[in-house]
């Protein structure tokens, strides 16, 4: 049994490793396909995001091979073929996404639909045994439901979490691990090799995504290992297990959750789309505490591993010993936010300055679009610039610096104290590379936490009508820049109709 699972686990490896070598070396993904810089992002580079194209060669090779190594009788079910047809149709999306952005409401409705055609082919959630009993509820009608919750929801936490280098397979890799065990124990041959494959596949990307990465895996690669996950969570119950096999990847998976929910209160809070990115994730709080990015991803290693083991116990001596690592697990969140001096005060203070606040940050968010309009239509990047000023101006800064590969343009406003640091806040934003933005504005109109909302805005509207003005025109947006000349009737009198605003 060593040797072939040795065999799976080092040619997935070394395939995802030379897949994503070769496409290094032939400078795919250099294009259209690489990760933009973004403030919202932790690397300032250009950095390819064909990851994935690696771990689904792995992935793929690893099945096909399950053919030749199990019984005929034991890989032709249809709940394998829909298990391959699933995690293929998730890297196709996910890699179309990363070249061609498609909207959050086209990936979740593709997601959907993959999920219900799992479950059509037998990867569903049919049964649900009650905890400390022998009782088996049959969910019947809300079986299709659950599964797609399931399977959606699994392909966004891993993708949700890509946010730092080694990060997102870091944590794949131990659920990998976790479902490999599981299938062991359970005897299940299939889900046990593709574990194995997977496993493999990922180590592979890993040796070009730990910090500093020189590859991401990109939405197609998040997909594919977070299919592969909630998958073989379900053929695993196939054997039995049907509680624990669900539940021991959810405690695994307690990182990228709690992460999750945390934001989505957060942007609640400030009045922010709950899916917009931003930089109050647990890593990018760890990183501004003064870890490395090798240390950040090292602490987050040791706090999944920590959940990792609370998986193993729901799993293993009917989860006896689960209730134990639960009560070890909250004296220590206790333990952490004890400095914190979290007090009903302080609760009901945040609630009501976020109240006060949603108004202006959504008037900021209109403003940001409106932006992001106007590149598609601006003739350069100095007028450009000058409706840049225009919001910034309605989002309530009095002063403003914009440096753009050392040519610097500002503003300010007349009459107000931009000069005098202790009566105006300041934040600087280094928007990709070489692109500084510097905000001030008066405290008398912001309380801080706003004013570093209104900032972040501000800085995500310069950032994303920069992108924009690059896949319309081909080229970097600096003050020098001048449109393509338009090739449409409606291109032509857009351009015709664009005034800047002065």
């Amino acid at each position: 049994m060593l040797f072939p699972s040795l065999f799976f686990l080092l040619l997935g490896c070394l395939s995802s490793w030379l897949v994503i070598h070769l496409c290094l070396v032939g400078g795919l993904g250099r294009g259209a396909g690489a990760a933009q810089p973004q403030h919202h992002h932790t690397h300032t580079g250009v950095i390819p995001r064909i990851g994935g194209l690696g771990i689904v060669f792995g992935f793929a090779l690893t099945y096909v091979l399950c053919f030749l190594f199990l019984d005929h009788t034991d890989n032709q079910s249809l709940i394998h073929y829909g298990l391959f047809a699933g995690a293929a149709a998730s890297f196709l999306l996910g890699f179309v996404d990363d070249f061609r952005p498609l909207g959050a409401k086209v990936k979740l409705l593709a997601q959907v639909v993959i999920a219900m055609i799992a479950h059509e082919c037998g990867l569903s959630i049919d049964r649900v045994g009650v905890p400390f009993t022998d009782v088996i509820v049959d969910l019947g009608f809300f079986s299709m439901g659950l599964t797609v919750i399931w399977i959606v929801a699994i392909m966004n936490l891993i993708n949700l979490i890509d946010g730092l280098d080694g990060l997102a397979g870091g944590i794949g890799l131990m659920l990998m691990a976790l479902l490999a065990y599981l299938a062991y124990e359970g005897g299940v041959a299939i889900s046990l090799i593709l574990s194995l494959g997977m496993i493999g596949a990922i180590l592979g990307f890993l040796f070009h995504n730990f910090p500093p990465a020189k590859v991401y895996m990109g939405d197609s690669g998040a997909y594919l290992i977070g299919f592969v996950i909630a998958s073989l969570a379900l053929v695993n119950s196939e054997k039995g297990t049907v509680l624990a096999a669900l539940v021991a990847p959810v405690l695994a998976l307690a990182l990228p959750i709690a992460d999750v929910a945390y934001a989505i209160i957060r942007r609640g809070l400030k009045g922010l789309p709950l899916f917009r990115p931003d930089q109050g994730h647990i890593h990018h709080c760890l990183m501004r505490s003064g870890l490395s990015r090798q240390k950040t991803v090292m602490a987050l290693y040791g706090i999944s591993l920590f959940a990792l083991v609370g998986g193993l116990l729901a799993f293993a001596y009917q989860g006896r010993y689960l209730s134990i690592f639960l009560g070890f697990a909250f004296v220590i969140i206790l333990f952490t936010l004890r400095g914190q001096r979290i007090t009903p005060g302080l609760v009901r203070s945040i609630c009501t300055e976020s109240l006060q606040a949603r108004r202006d940050t959504r008037n900021a968010l209109y403003l940001r679009d409106w932006l992001i309009v106007e590149a598609e239509r601006a003739d350069t990047g100095g007028h450009l610039w000058t409706d840049y000023r225009f919001i910034l101006k309605k989002m309530g800064f009095c002063r403003a610096e914009l440096i753009i590969e050392g040519a610097e343009r500002s503003f300010y406003l007349p009459d107000t104290p931009h000069a005098d640091t202790t009566r105006i806040w300041q934040q600087t934003h280094e928007i990709g590379q070489e692109v500084t933005l510097r905000l001030y504005a008066e405290r008398d109109h912001f309380s801080e936490r706003q004013f570093g909302i209104i900032a972040d805005v501000a800085a995500e509207a310069w950032s994303k009508a920069s992108i924009r003005w690059n896949e319309i025109n081909g080229a970097p947006l600096d003050f020098e820049a001048r449109a393509i000349e338009p090739v449409t009737c409606g291109q032509q009198k857009a351009r015709n109709l664009y005034r800047p605003t002065y």
